[in-house]
This record gives structure tokens, sequence and C-alpha cells, in this order.
């Protein structure tokens, strides 16, 4: 914690007033060793003298997003290349403000009838999902617990976005390896609020660095989880990176691909382990993922055989066409079974034209043409379709 040589006096605070960050920061700037009792006192004094925090509106508000990408991604980089980023100083005063609120929260909780030890795991807990608490409550305790509680929740939001900057050069480093952009920023900024729960500032570390970290396992461990089609458990997927890393670091030296018994004895595991580690990295490919054929829209699943279709010379009826079309013809009118006979050579005869026919009958050979279309129009007909398509 930086104190100044020249601490301003405390501001003296009034009854129902309020008190805005820059009187809570030199209320809460006390030496390390005198943290807890003035922790106490100060919670002990809002209570008493019912007073609010004065906070700033979300920073958000304020981004003008003119000229900004159309994509969800752009919009957000927009966003939060405009707000204001937290430098040390700021991050140690954040820090403890969040502390001394969440106190105050803690200490509204039992006043509003919940048991010290439930109360401690509701702190983070949002008014309308609190449990009824187990005793009577003073008439305005729960408000008083509505009007803290939020104060948190809008305190928590201005210490995220102070820190969102945080998100984008984890991200760029992991985009384009299965998992959407949009996905890897949404996971990155929730673990900002791990962060800042378990960031401690007495320890003289920066919150960037802290908050860091976790951001990139969030991400890590959204990869490892969602982009393979069958999941892989993560210590699997840990140990496939070592062993991977000793794998390049063989070729490199050597030359020659070290073998899994080498490499278990490297990482304390046995071959077996080795080899089924490899084993399972092996990624699913979609049938339907387009190859290089030749020919436009050809997939993968194309190029493999149907070990359920029956052979072609399994699934040939043996049949009599010449009969069954004998048959179907039997049922037509004479002449329009003469004509389909005569032009299409049905007798092992050639063709004739519908000229020759017509001048045969004695009709034009416009009629021909006309008892020839209706005599195929019958043959389409169910039952005659039905005995001729297995000859199709």
């Amino acid at each position: 914690m930086v104190n100044s040589s020249k601490r301003r006096e405390a501001p003296r605070l009034s009854r129902d007033g309020t008190v805005d960050l820059d009187q809570l920061d030199l209320l809460l700037d006390v030496p390390v060793a005198q943290w807890e009792r003035q922790l106490k006192k100060l919670v002990k004094e809002f209570r008493g003298k019912r007073l609010r925090l004065q906070l700033p509106q979300s920073r958000m508000s304020e981004v003008d997003l003119s000229g900004s990408s159309v994509t969800w991604v752009g919009l957000f980089e927009a966003q939060v290349r405009q707000l204001p980023r937290m430098d040390r100083a700021e991050e140690f005063r954040m820090a403890r403000r969040y502390e001394f609120q969440k106190a105050v929260v803690l200490d509204a909780l039992i006043r509003a009838g919940h048991r010290p030890a439930v109360a401690s795991e509701l702190v983070l807990r949002p008014c309308h999902t609190l449990p009824e608490a187990t005793r009577r409550a003073a008439p305005g305790a729960r408000q008083r617990l509505e009007q803290v509680v939020a104060e948190l929740e809008h305190l928590r939001n201005l210490y995220v976005e102070g820190s969102l900057y945080l998100v984008h050069g984890p991200v760029r480093r992991y985009t384009g390896l299965g998992v959407d952009d949009v996905d890897l920023i949404q996971e990155s900024a929730a673990s900002l609020f791990q962060a800042i729960e378990g960031f401690d500032w007495r320890r003289e570390v920066r919150f960037k660095t802290y908050a860091v970290y976790w951001v990139q396992q969030a991400i890590l461990k959204t990869l490892y989880n969602a982009s393979r089609t069958v999941r892989v458990p993560i210590w699997v997927q840990k140990a496939y990176r070592k062993i991977r890393k000793l794998q390049d670091q063989g070729v490199h030296e050597t030359g020659v691909l070290p073998d899994p018994l080498l490499i278990g004895r490297e990482l304390d595991m046995p071959a077996e382990r080795v080899e089924e580690i490899l084993a399972v990295r092996r990624y699913a490919v979609s049938l339907d993922a387009p190859i290089s054929s030749g020919e436009e829209g050809f997939s993968l699943s194309q190029s493999l055989p149907d070990d359920s279709a029956q052979p072609l010379h399994e699934t040939v009826v043996e049949g009599d066409l010449h009969g069954e079309l004998a048959a179907v013809l039997e049922e037509l009118p004479d002449r329009e079974r003469l004509i389909l006979h005569r032009r299409f050579g049905l007798d092992g005869g050639e063709p004739e034209t519908l000229a020759e026919i017509a001048q045969d009958l004695g009709v034009t050979a416009e009629r021909v043409r006309q008892l020839q279309k209706a005599a195929l129009e019958r043959l389409q007909r169910p039952r005659p379709m039905e005995r001729l398509k297995m000859f199709a």
C-alpha cells in the first residue's frame, strides 16, 4: 500500500450524508497494522450515521461508439479502448474500497437477521436471492441491506471496467484455436470477478499481474473444454503439451523422435500412459468436410464405402422384361399397342416414324402422335408401373 508522506486530514462525517470515493480513500488510508481496527470503526460509523456511498456512473455509459467496427468483438474493443485504465495507485485504492464495502454488506446481513456463519457466504448474493432471515430484524435493516448491496455491485462493476483492458492481449494470443473470440472474451471478462475476490492488496502485488493469471486460466480452460468434439480431461491435455514439448526438444537436439519410454522417465509416468495420452489427441473430422477430388461439392463421406449397402449384383432382380412388357401392353387398346410396337421397335425391328405408321393406318401423323401419347400415359399408371419398376 502506498501512503502519502503528507496525509490529508480525514473528512468529518455527518448523519444521513454521502461519502464520495476520494473521502473514502482518506478514511481508509491507514497503515496495514491499523487496517482491521479502522475497518471495524468505519463500518460501525457508516451504520450508525446511515451514510451512503456516492459512486460515479458506469464508465461504459460515456463511451462513444461512432466509427467502430460493426462486429460484436469490434464494438467491445472500441468500448474498452476508451475506458480509463487503473494505474498502480488506483488498483490499491479500489481494492481497499471493495474490501470495506464487503465488510459493510456483511454487517448489514447480520443486522438483517442472518447468522454470522451464514452471512459470510451471502455477501456477494443479490438481495432478491437471499434466504429469509432466521430472526426478526429492525424495521430499516432490510432497506439498509438493499442499499449497501447495490453499492457493492456498482463498485465491483467499476472495478471490472477499469481492468477490462487486460482481456485483449491473452485473447489475441489464443485466437483461431477452435473457439470463437466472443466466447473467449466473455470467459476472460468473467474471470476478472474471480480475480477481484482473490486479490490481496496487502502483498504489494499489482492487481494487473494477478488478474492476467486468472484471464489466461479461463481462456485455457475454455479451449480445453470446447475446442474438441469429444471432450478430453484437462489433465490429459496438459500432459500432452508436456509430452509434445519433450518430443520437439528431442527432435531439435538429436534429430530423432524420443520413444515413449524415455519421455515417461522424464515425466515420471509409465510408457504405456504416454502412448495412451498421445492416442487420445486424435481430432475428429466432419464427414461433410469438402475434399479435393476435381468435383465441386465432393465431401469426405462420399469417398467412404458403405458397409451396410448390398452389392449391386445382389440387388438386381432377375426377371423376364419382355414377358412383363408384353403383359402390360396387352392391357392397351389394339391400335395404341401397335403404334408402340412399331414406333419403338419392340418386336425387334427398326423404329418407324410417325408418318410411316400414319400411312399404313390411314390417319394423319398428328393423330398417331396423340395415340402414342395416350398409350404412354396409360403405362405410367400405378399398376403398370408397379410391374415394370424393377427394370427401371
